[in-house]
């Protein structure tokens, strides 16, 4: 096959259409709030900010809020961890 032989619109089109295989599922996890669906990626999101707020409180409070390096992303990543841990045990997948 020559270079000038490929396709760039095909190969970007069987890209983008992997991509966008997992949309398509009628199943998608989602819950129901005060009458409206909630996708569950949604709360998932939310639980991470709240838990990477809640890591950041105990840093403070335990005196290494300034010690250690990079908080924000310690932060983050602890968040993280704990709502996915928290989703595996609620959902018993991940996300």
């Amino acid at each position: 096959m020559r270079s000038d032989d490929f396709n760039y619109r095909q190969a970007a089109c069987a890209t983008f259409s992997l991509l966008l295989a997992g949309c398509g599922s009628s199943s998608a996890p989602s819950h129901v709030f005060f009458g409206a669906y909630f996708p569950s990626w949604l709360l998932f999101a939310l639980l991470w900010g709240m838990l990477a707020v809640a890591v950041r409180v105990v840093m403070v409070l335990m005196g290494a809020g300034a010690t250690w390096p990079w908080p924000l992303a310690l932060c983050l990543a602890g968040g993280f961890l704990l709502a996915l841990v928290l989703w595996f045990f609620a959902a018993g997948a991940l996300p």
